[in-house]
């Protein structure tokens, strides 16, 4: 079962990452809508107990103060990618005690991702917008139905993984059932030992009862 605080950053993951989502395809924001859309989808996984979850959106969270960092975006993407990328962060102490070693690796990894994602759009993205016009941010709002679409997608989302972050946190019925039985069968196990050693013992005491009638009628030595 998730910790109560990595499933509630993991909400506030989808939220930012919805609101972003939305306000970028608004603007034809491309690159921003597939880092938000990555963000979400590992938001999602990780709520299910995937934890590739987490480490897809802390690699695509940690693209959002990068490109703040190196002027392409502005100042808002750095609260953004902090919120995505406490989910990983609050995990690492559990990660660690499995591997130390590795989920330092995987840390780094996913940083590393976020961190070359932003620096190779800054490098391609002018020409990029040249040879394909249609790819160019707008200035004004568009894309109002899509909007619409996604807020009423993304509201859905977020309501579906909430019932089931509070299903985790329920304690689970049938998962007690197997306790029980086991109980039953040692209680069934300990009853049978019970009852083989009083066998035993009877078959003890009827077979000394005729030894000690025998030695009972034999003459004393004179």
């Amino acid at each position: 079962m998730l910790h109560r605080r990595i499933e509630a950053w993991l909400l506030g993951t989808q939220a930012v990452g919805l609101a972003t989502l939305i306000r970028s395809v608004a603007f034809d924001r491309w690159i921003t809508v597939l880092a938000s859309a990555l963000m979400i989808v590992g938001a999602i996984a990780a709520l299910r107990g995937r934890t590739w979850g987490v480490v897809l959106s802390f690699a695509s969270a940690a693209a959002f103060p990068v490109a703040w960092a190196i002027g392409i975006a502005p100042l808002w993407f750095v609260y953004v990618g902090v919120i995505g990328a406490m989910p990983l962060l609050l995990a690492t102490s559990a990660l660690a005690r499995v591997d130390r070693q590795a989920t330092a690796v995987l840390v780094g990894l996913a940083a590393s991702a976020g961190a070359i994602a932003a620096v190779t759009w800054k490098l391609v993205a002018w020409d990029l917008f040249m040879a394909f016009p249609a790819l160019r941010p707008s200035v004004f709002p568009q894309h109002g139905l899509a909007v619409v679409a996604l807020l009423g997608i993304g509201v859905a989302a977020m309501v579906a993984s909430l019932r089931t972050a509070r299903r985790a946190g329920q304690p689970d019925e049938v998962a007690s059932e197997p306790s029980r039985t086991r109980i039953g069968v040692g209680a069934v196990d300990a009853g049978a030992d019970v009852a083989e050693t009083a066998e035993r013992e009877s078959e003890s005491e009827a077979e000394a009862e005729p030894r000690a009638r025998h030695e009972a009628r034999a003459p004393l030595p004179r």
